[in-house]
C-alpha cells in the first residue's frame, strides 16, 4: 500500500509539471516575461493545448484522489482544502483562456486553495515553514500584479506550485512514514 501512495503522490506531482514544461518546450512563442502559463493551454492560440490541458487535468485527478485517499486521517483539513484545490486545478485544464473570466475565477480560486492548504498544513503538521511558502507565494503575486515585476503571471504562477511542493513532499514523506492516514 505505501508503495502505491508514493507513486500516486509522485504521479501527481510529476503528470502537470511534466506537461507544463513539456508545453513550454515544444513552444518557442512562450515568454516567461510576458506570458501566463494557461496561454499553453488556450486551445484556438496554443498547438500544445491538449498536451497541457489534459496535464492539468489528470495531474487534478491524481491530486483529488491521494487527497481523499492518503491525507485525511493525519492531515484532514489539508486534504479538504486539497481536494477543493485540486478540483480547480481540473477546472482550468477544462475552461481554458477561451473561457475568458470564468478561466481566471477558477485559476485564482486553485491558487487561493493552494495558499489555504500550505496554511492548514502549517496547523495540523505543527510546523511554521508553510506560512513562510504562502508569504512567498503572496509576496511573488504582489509584486507581479503591483508591476514592481515586470514578468508574465508564468512567474508568480510557477513560483507558487514550486514553493506548494515543499510542503506536499514533506506531507507525502511524513504520510509515508505512517499509517497513510
Amino acid at each position: 500500500m505505501k508503495r502505491g501512495a508514493t507513486l500516486l503522490g509522485a504521479l501527481a506531482i510529476i503528470v502537470p509539471l511534466f506537461s507544463i514544461f513539456l508545453s513550454i518546450y515544444l513552444s518557442p512563442w512562450f515568454r516567461w516575461e510576458e506570458n501566463a502559463l494557461s496561454d499553453l493551454g488556450h486551445a484556438s492560440r496554443s498547438g500544445v493545448a491538449p498536451i497541457f490541458n489534459i496535464g492539468l487535468v489528470t495531474g487534478g485527478l491524481l491530486f483529488m484522489i491521494f487527497s481523499i485517499m492518503y491525507m485525511h486521517g493525519k492531515y484532514p483539513l489539508t486534504s479538504k482544502l486539497m481536494i477543493i484545490a485540486s478540483y480547480f486545478l481540473i477546472l482550468i485544464g477544462t475552461f481554458d483562456e477561451i473561457y475568458g473570466f470564468l478561466h481566471f475565477l477558477v485559476s485564482l480560486i486553485f491558487f487561493i486553495m493552494l495558499a489555504f492548504a500550505a496554511l492548514a498544513f502549517s496547523y495540523e503538521s505543527k510546523k511554521s515553514y508553510p506560512i513562510l511558502v504562502t508569504l512567498i507565494i503572496g509576496i511573488s503575486w504582489a509584486l507581479n500584479m503591483s508591476g514592481i515585476w515586470k514578468c508574465g503571471a508564468a512567474v508568480p504562477e510557477m513560483i507558487s506550485v514550486l514553493a506548494s511542493l515543499v510542503w506536499f513532499t514533506d506531507a507525502l514523506r511524513n504520510l509515508r512514514r505512517s499509517s497513510w492516514g
